[in-house]
């Protein structure tokens, strides 16, 4: 039993966390695991509600994409329960396969010219830090356009936030089989 996890109980939730509570509820259907890690402080909690919610209907890039930024920011971050939830969601979304492999791996996925080649090369430029050329730059903002950066950005920095919360509390991903 991880003692690390505490859940919130929702008859003692205090009104801040119970309106998060509701907007999870209702945006969701659910509360996500690491909300149970977020409601202790429930003004960020709230905040990442609004980024989360966002993310999963995002209306500037398909769904490949974002799971291709969100598993390669788990596998950045070597968070296993992340890595394991959303390499099921990759192959159900339809990320092919030697995608999926190449950032299992930790290499740089080869898909190609196209939208999903060119978002690759972004995560993983992204990812890398340090300098990006002007050159790039340009070549990303030239096919994915300025508005799907900031989205690649925002997907990056909030599942780099639920990969540390996640392997901080230590949590695990269920066994399968």
């Amino acid at each position: 039993m991880n003692t690390r996890l505490q859940k919130i109980e929702p008859g003692k939730a205090s009104d801040k966390q119970k309106t998060v509570i509701a907007r999870l509820s209702e945006g969701r259907g659910r509360i996500p695991t690491p909300f149970n890690i977020w409601l202790h402080n429930p003004a960020p909690a709230e905040g990442m509600e609004i980024i989360g919610t966002h993310i999963d209907s995002s209306p500037v890039l398909n769904e490949v994409e974002s799971e291709v930024a969100i598993l390669s920011t788990a596998v950045f971050w070597n968070a296993p329960y992340v890595i394991a939830n959303h390499h099921r969601h990759a192959i159900k979304a339809g990320v092919p396969e030697s995608v999926v492999n190449a950032i299992l791996a930790k290499q740089r996925p080869e898909a190609g010219e196209g939208r999903l080649g060119v978002v690759c090369d972004a995560v993983c430029d992204i990812l890398a830090g340090g300098n990006i050329t002007d050159e790039r730059f340009a070549h990303y903002a030239a096919v994915l356009g300025r508005a799907a950066i900031a989205e690649l950005l925002i997907v990056i920095g909030y599942f780099t936030s639920v990969s540390l919360a996640m392997t901080f509390h230590a949590l695990k991903p269920k066994a399968t089989g």
